[in-house]
């Protein structure tokens, strides 16, 4: 389970990267369409899911501790 849980934690700082990558090219040379192309659809996907099972354990943990 722990191993599950940081490499959730990971998925989502690298996806969450990528997606600043994306923004600044974008706004930099808007005719390569980072954002707007099928695979970027899937990644923020992907980046939505793994946040909010992320939230979900943060949340399921703080309820145990005092």
């Amino acid at each position: 389970m722990r191993l599950l849980k940081l490499t959730l934690f990971n998925l989502n700082i690298i996806l969450a990267g990528i997606f600043i990558v994306f923004q600044i090219l974008d706004i930099y040379n808007p005719t390569m369409n980072f954002i707007g192309n099928d695979i970027s659809i899937y990644l923020m996907f992907a980046f939505c899911v793994i946040s909010i099972i992320n939230a979900i354990i943060l949340i399921k943990n703080s309820s145990k501790r005092p």
